[in-house]
């Protein structure tokens, strides 16, 4: 899945930072914010000690996302798209999400034919992942997606409308790009993003910066933000 994903609930809403295969910060975090839904903000994979059990987690809260820069191999190699050996580069962490997997060997050909030992439902999750969530909360609005665009790159007179149709074809920006909170563009609402790691959680009129290092950086934290609420809960 691709685009802009539309959901609206009337319950309070926890969107999740990137977890980068911390399981045991993914399961803490979710039992201290309770039953409500969850969205992942992108880079549930790599560099983390446990990706499967990350997506086990997130299946059994029936947590959707956005997908991240770190998803985007994955999904290459679980769609029949071949594998992509940069996954492999110190960087990108690549290789602690094949060993969750039990994936053995590491040439493309060896990658690829084991495909099969990723369980079903995770494909079929990460197949799901679209680029944003244009999302309603209580009747307030916001925009998830794994990065966001800068104010330098708006060129709209109706920032809601145009900003939906940036979202609906710049996804490389929206997974790769560097952004600054201060310096995010006017989209009409909020847009809580991650990608881009920082000590504690920063949030204005425009951006929800909720990547508080878990899994990328030692003491790194996992940091969810409640919608409408705008309340942060963070485990380390």
């Amino acid at each position: 899945m691709t685009g802009v994903r539309t959901l609206s609930f009337d319950t309070s809403v926890a969107v999740v930072g990137d977890i980068h295969g911390r399981s045991d910060l993914l399961a803490r975090l979710l039992e201290i914010i309770g039953p409500m839904p969850v969205i992942s903000v992108g880079d549930v994979v790599d560099r983390g000690p446990d990706v499967r059990g990350c997506v086990e987690i997130l299946l059994a809260r029936g947590a959707v996302g956005v997908i991240g820069n770190h998803e985007e191999w994955v999904r290459a190699w679980l769609g029949g798209d071949g594998f992509d050996r940069f996954a492999l580069h110190p960087m990108m962490g690549g290789e602690a999400t094949l060993r969750s997997y039990g994936i053995e060997g590491r040439t493309p050909r060896e990658v690829v034919a084991q495909v099969d030992r990723v369980p079903y439902a995770h494909r079929n999750w990460f197949a799901e992942l679209c680029d944003v969530v244009d999302l309603e909360v209580k009747g307030r609005k916001f925009w998830v997606t794994h990065s966001a665009p800068e104010s330098h790159e708006a060129r709209w007179g109706d920032p809601e409308q145009d900003a939906r149709r940036l979202f609906e074809t710049a996804s490389q920006r929206l997974r790769w790009g560097r952004y600054q909170v201060d310096d995010v563009a006017d989209c009409g609402r909020p847009v809580v993003v991650g990608h881009m790691t920082r000590p504690f959680p920063e949030a204005n009129a425009r951006c929800i910066a909720i990547d508080t290092g878990c899994g990328t950086i030692p003491g790194g934290s996992l940091t969810a933000v409640l919608l409408p609420e705008l309340r942060f809960v963070t485990v380390d």
